[in-house]
């Protein structure tokens, strides 16, 4: 395994302890399985294209791609009440 793929596990790991912690449960596994399978796309695509700085602008397209999945899993989500 070289540098690249472990500075991308911490990537992860770093994004879904955070959501993790900030939704109180694991309810959220369901857009961040999509979010991680799209973060891994992305990472693959940039490999190839060097659009995206390794590994800060990465991180923050990562971020903002955890983010805006998760939101939009909110959305359709129905209210409980």
């Amino acid at each position: 395994m070289n540098r690249s793929n472990v500075t991308l596990l911490f990537i992860l790991a770093l994004l879904l302890g955070s959501c993790t912690v900030m939704a109180g449960d694991a309810s959220h596994w369901p857009a961040s399985l999509i979010a991680v399978i799209v973060i891994v796309s992305l990472k693959l695509w940039n490999d190839r294209a060097k659009l995206l700085a390794w590994p800060m602008e990465f991180l923050l397209a990562a971020g903002v791609s955890m983010i805006v999945i998760n939101l939009a899993r909110l959305y359709v989500t129905p209210l409980p009440y």
